[in-house]
């Protein structure tokens, strides 16, 4: 094991397997195998439930046997959401057809195999004969649809939304028996619950006990943590960015409500209401005085805001949370902040800061550099005017794609291995949070957010090539 990198091993580490999964001379190094956007959509899209929809990755056919590649090639709740999303302007049916799909596996009763709950929306519609849903199904004993994520619900809402005001009769649709109106009340529903439950906060609260443990998108066990580098290892933790789309949601279940032909038993005020409760508890509890906090969970037992430096605060210039003139210091400090090297690196964003004790720079959310996570946090720059911002992250994190044949979930957010692509999956005995830890691994190679964020920066006209 002496040839692999040392980069992301940190002090008490003890490696206990490491494999060399990509070879230097895999086409994925060559930019010029790099297929057009077009081509790499309909690789990593398919149809479900009679709609087609983007699916959270594809694969390349030399990579068919490569270990761990394709590991997401269905429709996912929130990647699918997000796909959608920054491909709407090219490709507006895309995001009707993903919003029907969901809609049309919306969970109706409670299951805490696959974590089902009345109203709330998948994360992982996988089709009978997925080899990974075998998989995860013999080791983790999920039942699919898997409903463990609490962004998907969000999201969906506010795509819904989105939709809506375009053409408010889509809510008039029926999506398997119900209308997208009704759906998106008992969308709503279950946000409110959630809420209740979970003291103000829409919380990574799962059923099954093997279920994921950190249900956003920086879904790994060693996410969330302090600046010194002490990690929230139990349930419950709040994520700083699912507040502000918790805030978003509500506000567009709002305004869903107010254009539904069908009267809601809920109503736009009591919504608007609770959305401005979320917002009065960001803006009041987790400000740092220089800084959001990334999270709220517990440490030793106690519950503490995660101060870590990482990119869940930057999300909140993407949502409307931040949006009115009371909220313009917090908007100068984000943007003041953005291109700082403790985030920005040679990549595009990391999604921890370079100085936290935990940091390591091929670490799946504790280093890396996500493309999607840039075009996210550029759009919110590009919404609060601060373009010259937008450029500096769209065009580091666009050289970066530039660089190699593919479309990357992830990068190096260093140069410690070629082209910024790990080509090792490295498995470590991780004394802080006493368990195995994957600490190193290749990304999926044609990631579908990765594809629709690289079309996003184009558009944009950030790219700055």
């Amino acid at each position: 094991m002496s040839n692999i990198p040392s980069a992301d091993l940190l002090a008490g580490d003890e490696i206990i397997s490491a494999e060399e999964v990509l070879q230097p001379d895999d086409p994925v190094f060559d930019p010029k195998t790099r297929p057009d956007i077009n081509t790499a959509l309909a690789l990593s899209s398919g149809s479900v439930a009679g709609w087609v929809v983007p699916f959270a990755s594809g694969t390349f056919e030399h990579h068919e046997n490569t270990t761990d590649q394709g590991l997401f090639r269905c429709l996912f709740g929130r990647d699918s959401l997000i796909i959608s999303s920054l491909l709407k302007q090219q490709n507006p049916v895309l995001q009707l057809n993903t919003v029907c799909a969901l809609g049309a596996y919306q969970g109706e009763k409670f299951n805490s195999a696959s974590e089902e709950e009345p109203g709330r929306i998948a994360h992982e519609v996988r089709e009978v004969g997925d080899p990974q849903a075998a998989r995860i199904a013999a080791e983790s004993g999920w039942e699919f649809p898997y409903y463990g994520s609490v962004d998907a619900t969000l999201l969906w809402l506010i795509a819904l939304d989105e939709l809506q005001r375009d053409d408010p009769s889509i809510l008039d649709r029926e999506v398997a028996g119900q209308t997208l109106s009704q759906r998106a009340e008992k969308a709503a529903q279950w946000i409110l619950m959630r809420l209740q439950s979970g003291d103000g906060y829409v919380r990574s609260n799962r059923a099954n006990a093997k279920g994921i443990l950190n249900q956003v998108w920086k879904d790994s066990g060693d996410s969330y943590l302090t600046n010194s580098g002490q990690v929230a290892t139990k349930s419950s933790t709040a994520s700083v960015e699912t507040v502000s789309q918790s805030f978003d949601a509500l506000m567009a279940a709002a305004r869903i409500a107010a254009a539904a032909t069908v009267r809601w038993q809920l109503t736009p005020s009591e919504l608007v209401s609770a959305a401005n409760e979320i917002k009065r508890e960001l803006l009041n509890s987790w400000w740092l005085g220089d800084r959001f906090a990334m999270g709220l969970g517990l440490i030793a037992d106690k519950e503490v805001m995660l101060d870590a430096i990482a990119s869940n605060q930057w999300r909140l210039l993407d949502s409307e949370i931040l949006a009115d003139e009371e909220c313009s210091e917090f908007v100068r400090a984000l943007v003041s902040s953005v291109t700082d090297a403790e985030i920005l690196g040679p990549n595009g964003i990391r999604t921890l800061g370079k100085s936290n004790a935990r940091y390591r720079p091929g670490g799946y959310h504790t280093g890396s550099s996500w493309p999607v996570d840039a075009a996210l946090i550029t759009r919110g720059l590009v919404r609060h005017g601060a373009h010259a911002e937008a450029l500096e992250v769209g065009s580091r994190t666009m050289r970066a794609i530039d660089r190699i044949g593919a479309y990357p979930e992830l990068l190096r957010s260093d140069e410690s291995e070629k082209q910024g692509v790990s080509r090792f999956i490295i498995d470590v005995f991780d004394r802080e949070i006493g368990v195995s830890n994957r600490i190193c691994q290749p990304p999926q190679l044609l990631q579908g957010w990765t594809i629709a964020a690289f079309s996003w920066f184009e558009r944009a006209g950030l790219a700055g090539r």
